[in-house]
């Protein structure tokens, strides 16, 4: 008998010792012929060595009629010679606006002179879609510590330059402006080796590099949504540069407000940014601190983070069971498509009865827990000639006019989940109301208390509306197998991590042999080959919206705008002059995730809405929070850690490691409840990978585990010491949920950051500008987790000691002795995570509950990391934790010197509970005695009790002295 023989002969056990944890959501029916997703083929124009040089080609503009005011300036911009016309029709006249906005924001406005009605959505971005920052109060060129120079020799070329250092922050002399209907490109001198960081959403290391191009345009791939230095799900085309020297640094943003389709070339010694539409609409950030950037960007551009529900900082899992009877705290539980009837939106599968979800869901809501199910804004169009088919949630979008449609008298239809389907319209407030509805109905159906929005980038499995003339097919199957869709190569995953075949040598080489017999019977169907278009030429007055004279480096096969997404000339309901797909592609997952926190808001009146989503755009913080998963259909990776590809979705070490990278990215973008797949969305976890990701997701916002339905089940208890390393880390966790509550009000406030890289913190170090293996939640806790398997030390640097800067080991409270800039190694076995606690530093902490509600009743306590100088300071924000307007806040500001620990409480929200235990690290004194006044009157502290431990003190039993809040009024503790 032959080997392949035999392999196959095994399979059918194979595949039985491994099943899938669910059946498929959607039912045997007929399957679309993978053709339908075909698409011609275009070269990227960063790829096609014959691709016209604009810069070469084209003549720039010379300016005329400037007028300067006290806060900019305007002019008129003429082309400068003959029109190049190398990727549209150029715009001959153009209209030059400088506004300097504030202190710290310098705009710069590049567009056509002569805009009408029929012309405005093809160059103007409205204030209706994102935000559109003006003038702040009376500010002036004069006080502004930026400054815009401009020349006309040889054409007109600017440069910003920051007032109080003559640094020159953006640098356009050299080039020209190249401004066409389809076409833009402003390129800007860079120093040598630059650093530059953000353009979020890309899998690349934090600090982007000198020979990088990031592309926008969001999307969805089938077979490898985890490729490197691509474009991914979400547009946030703002980037922070630091530039060191002479022991210090400076920061500054730039921020390119478009939503057209983007390649932004960074080089040695330029950025070049080009765009297929829209205007120059660039926006200069000062700093110059990179916190002050991130706080500027998010304060003067595109809005704060929204403040998050205090439950959001749960744990969250698919599945409830044996949670509780391990030990693990449990927050939310999640539904992916499995609970909807063959994936249609506000439906309910017969396998998931309505009185027996409700049911389940009255005792969820009982114990302190929150539901939260998928949602896809894409709505299946029923089976016209079928009336058993209908749909009454595509009707009622059909009554109101609510869906994108084809250009013509007829709506959009693409393939999504559900089969044909449409896209509702966010963009006219028919779609708003349709969405509206369909929450509040769905609510009395099954009590969600929240929602989880996916592919809104938006995706489409088809070319074109090609479900024109075909919808009596509904439903039918996607063109594709879905993972654990039987007799199919993807019936099961047997992927495991780097390292398995050395730690489960045995079980490593069976799922090996399963895969390579499930792939053998089940081969992966040859893709015909698509034809490749020429580069279109530009024509006088016309547009070609699916095919446009600049191709982007769109990454899916074949490049084309039309690949897997609604086409770029679908048409929207913004009448008389409807906006195009083309426009507005990368802000649907932006609209969406708008119209579902609008949609929440009225399901729930008061209070804060909650929902993730995929795709996002710049702004999309104010509403929503990200998360990082992506479908990977077929095994094509390498599978070194090194040259993994980022993100979170496939259980693997890189995997793992990329998430650092994509946190950091969206807290630039001011989305910083960011968290990943934990564990791995596709492929299967082992028990040292899944317990590695557990403690690092332990400390991003969004901490959620979830996993494919053709894999092995990864619950945190799944292993004996995964579960035990959960239970620690997870304590810790929780009990720090004071304190990462409080710096969400400070990114909701003042545009502060939740995770932060070391440089941010420490910004004269040169050393940390790419650092990625390790990061900061807030000021005060530095975070060093083992990223690689089959080791148990990890290094890590200690920023700041060359000036004096202490760190303290969080488990024995005991000074870090690290030279400066030591790499040093630490002590990591599996069931431990490095954390340090920055001196200077005070933290509120409560015990850890088995629900964020049961925490916020436990003993208040304090943790002060004292200083070189024996001082600390730190702060603490209370509030109800779900209301969308507070009728109650408080903010206590913590100081610690000379033996004296001071909590000064503003505001009415009184919690009721007491202070039950200090902890003091790094102090040389011994105190005896302690007393406690609270609003100037003394407690009784005769129960307290002062332990001292090494350079830690230990008080404890202060309850007493503070019941009834502590901090009802200005608390002061005095040891003696």
């Amino acid at each position: 008998m032959s080997l392949y023989s035999i392999l196959l002969w095994i399979l059918p056990t194979l595949i039985s010792a491994q099943q899938p944890q669910y059946p498929p959501a959607f039912p045997p029916t007929p399957i679309l012929p993978s053709s339908i997703n075909y698409a011609p083929s275009v070269t990227p124009s960063v790829l096609d060595s014959s691709a016209p040089d604009a810069q070469k080609q084209c003549p720039g503009y010379q300016a005329s009629n400037v007028v300067e005011t006290t806060n900019g300036l305007t002019a008129d911009l003429a082309i400068a010679g003959k029109p190049c016309n190398v990727y549209g029709n150029d715009i001959q006249d153009l209209a030059l606006s400088v506004q300097y906005q504030s202190k710290d924001r310098l705009a710069v406005r590049i567009h056509p002179r002569y805009l009408a009605p029929n012309n405005q959505s093809l160059y103007i971005l409205s204030e209706h879609l994102t935000p559109l920052p003006k003038v702040e109060n009376a500010s002036s060129k004069a006080d502004s510590d930026l400054r815009f120079t401009w020349t006309n020799n040889p054409s007109f070329q600017f440069r910003v330059s920051r007032v109080t250092s003559g640094e020159i922050l953006f640098d356009t002399y050299g080039s020209v402006v190249v401004f066409e209907d389809q076409f833009l490109e402003l390129a800007t001198s860079m120093v040598p080796d630059y650093n530059i960081y953000g353009l979020a959403e890309n899998f690349h290391s934090f600090r982007l590099g000198n020979n990088y191009t990031q592309t926008f345009w969001n999307a969805y791939n089938l077979d490898n949504d985890q490729e490197f230095d691509v474009n991914g799900h979400s547009t946030h085309p703002m980037y922070l540069e630091t530039r060191y020297g002479n022991g210090s640094s400076s920061s500054h943003g730039v921020y390119a407000r478009n939503a057209h389709g983007q390649d932004w070339l960074l080089r040695s010694e330029s950025l070049t940014y080009r765009t297929i539409g829209g205007s120059f609409d660039f926006y200069f950030i000062n700093g110059p601190t990179p916190k002050n950037v991130i706080s500027q960007y998010q304060t003067g551009i595109v809005r704060t983070p929204v403040m998050q529900p205090y439950w959001a900082l749960g744990f969250h899992q698919d599945v409830i069971d044996a949670y509780a009877a391990a030990g693990i705290q449990l927050e939310g539980i999640w539904n992916d498509l499995d609970y909807l009837k063959m994936n249609r939106d506000f439906t309910l599968s017969p396998h998931y009865p309505e009185d027996e979800g409700q049911e389940f869901l009255r005792k969820l809501h009982a114990a302190g827990q929150y539901y939260m199910p998928i949602l896809d804004p894409n709505i299946y169009v029923p089976d016209p000639i079928n009336a058993s088919d209908a749909y009454s949630t595509y009707d009622r979008g059909v009554e109101l006019n609510a869906f994108i449609r084809n250009g013509n008298n007829s709506y959009y239809y693409g393939v999504e989940w559900p089969g044909f389907s449409v896209w509702p319209d966010f963009n006219v407030p028919e779609g708003q109301q349709f969405w509206t509805e369909q929450f509040i109905e769905f609510q009395k159906t099954i009590q969600f208390d929240g929602f989880w929005l996916d592919v809104s980038d938006p995706t489409s499995w088809c070319t074109g509306s090609c479900g024109q003339g075909q919808l009596p097919l509904n439903p039918i199957h996607v063109p594709f197998p879905l993972p654990g869709d039987p007799n199919t190569d993807l019936a099961v995953d047997y992927r495991y991590p780097e390292a398995f075949n050395v730690t489960n040598a045995t079980e490593a080489a069976s799922a090996s042999a399963a895969m390579a017999s499930q792939m053998s019977m089940y081969p992966t169907p040859t893709v015909t080959p698509t034809p490749t278009a020429g580069r279109t030429l530009p024509t006088p007055g016309i547009r070609n919206l699916t095919f446009p004279p600049y191709a982007i480096n769109n990454f899916l096969p074949g490049h084309s705008l039309l690949k897997q997404v609604i086409a770029p000339n679908a048409t929207h309901n913004d009448g008389p002059y409807n906006s195009t797909e083309y426009e507005l592609h990368n802000l649907y997952g932006h609209t969406s995730a708008n119209a579902t926190y609008n949609a929440l808001a009225a399901t729930f009146p008061g209070k804060r809405p909650f929902f993730i989503a995929r795709s996002t755009f710049a702004g999309s913080g104010n509403f929503t929070g990200h998360w990082g998963k992506k479908l990977l259909r077929k095994l094509k990776i390498n599978i070194s850690a090194n040259h993994l590809v980022g993100g979170d979705s496939n259980s693997k070490w890189g995997n793992m490691y990329y998430g650092i990278t994509q946190a950091l990215q969206f807290s630039i973008a001011g989305i910083p409840y960011f968290g990943v797949e934990t564990c791995g969305f596709n492929g299967n976890a082992d028990m040292e990978l899944c317990t590695r990701w557990m403690q690092l997701s332990a400390w991003y916002p969004l901490y959620r585990n979830h996993n494919n339905r053709n894999t092995i089940a990864q619950e945190a208890y799944r292993w004996a010491t995964t579960a035990e390393v959960t239970r620690r880390v997870m304590n810790i966790r929780y009990s720090l949920l004071p304190y990462q509550y409080t710096l969400f009000y400070y990114a909701n406030q003042a545009g502060s950051t939740v995770l932060r890289a070391l440089a941010w913190e420490f910004p004269d170090d040169p050393q940390l500008r790419g650092v990625e293996t390790q990061f900061m939640l807030g000021p005060s806790l530095l975070i060093t987790p083992v990223l690689v398997p089959l080791v148990t030390t990890v290094q890590g640097v200690f920023p700041g000691v060359a000036s004096g800067t202490r760190w303290y080991d969080w488990y024995s409270l005991q000074e870090i002795q690290a030279a400066p800039g030591e790499n040093k190694t630490l002590s990591a076995p599996l069931e431990h995570i490095n954390i340090h606690v920055k001196g200077g530093s005070i933290i509120p902490m409560q015990k850890a509950g088995n629900t964020t509600s049961a925490s916020r009743k436990n003993p208040w306590s304090l943790l002060v990391a004292l200083d070189k100088n024996g001082a600390a300071t730190g702060s603490l924000y209370l509030d109800d934790g779900i209301s969308l307007v507070q009728n109650a806040t408080k903010i206590v500001q913590f100081k610690y010197s000379n033996g004296t620990l001071s909590a000064k409480a503003s505001g009415s929200y009184n919690d009721g509970i007491p202070l039950a235990n200090i902890t003091i690290a790094g102090i040389k004194t011994r105190p005896t005695s302690v007393t406690i006044t609270s609003n100037g009157s003394k407690r009784n502290s005769r129960n307290v009790t002062l332990n001292r431990k090494d350079d830690a003190l230990y008080a404890s039993n202060i309850q007493g002295a503070t019941s009834g809040g502590a901090w009802r009024g200005n608390l002061v503790v005095r040891f003696k």
